[in-house]
């Protein structure tokens, strides 16, 4: 029962730091995609109102219009691919270790448990359906010596 105590407690706190881990990793996440449309929106747009107007003398409206947006959708991907790309580090995989066998721990001491549980079941309705049979095993022995013990004292 200790075990499975010990193992509650690495399980939760494993749970515990994954779950901190998970939401810094989203936190830093989040951040990156908000700093990705900060960019896109205020950098870009004076950024890309300079090469416009660059370009309208020799492409024309349209053309300097459709080439100034396709590099901006071009630099916003890149920008939430380089979110999305970020992986757990080698602490989160440790945790996640540490947790994967407190789970098994807990699973084997539940295991462990149900066997006792089946056992101490079938123990007892034996004893319900033959009561003598289950007490005459374990009697036989005192039983036997108080008779010879009783022989002995009658002979005296």
């Amino acid at each position: 029962m200790e075990h499975l105590v010990r193992s509650l407690n690495v399980l939760w706190r494993s749970e515990r730091l994954l779950a901190e881990y998970q939401l810094k990793q989203s936190s830093q996440k989040i951040q990156l995609n908000a700093l990705a449309g900060l960019v896109g929106l205020f950098g870009l747009v004076m950024l890309s109102l300079a090469i416009f107007f660059a370009l309208v003398p020799h492409w024309g409206h349209a053309l300097s219009a459709l080439a100034i947006s396709s590099i901006d959708l071009l630099l916003a991907v890149v920008l939430i691919l380089f979110a999305r790309s970020r992986k757990p580090t080698a602490e989160v995989n440790m945790v996640t270790e540490v947790r994967d066998m407190a789970m098994s721990d807990i699973e084997e001491e539940f295991t462990l448990m149900q066997e006792e549980v089946v056992a101490l079941k079938e123990g007892i309705h034996r004893f319900m359906q033959h009561p003598v049979d289950t007490l005459l095993p374990g009697a036989i022995g005192p039983l036997m010596s108080a008779v010879i013990r009783g022989l002995g004292a009658s002979r005296k």
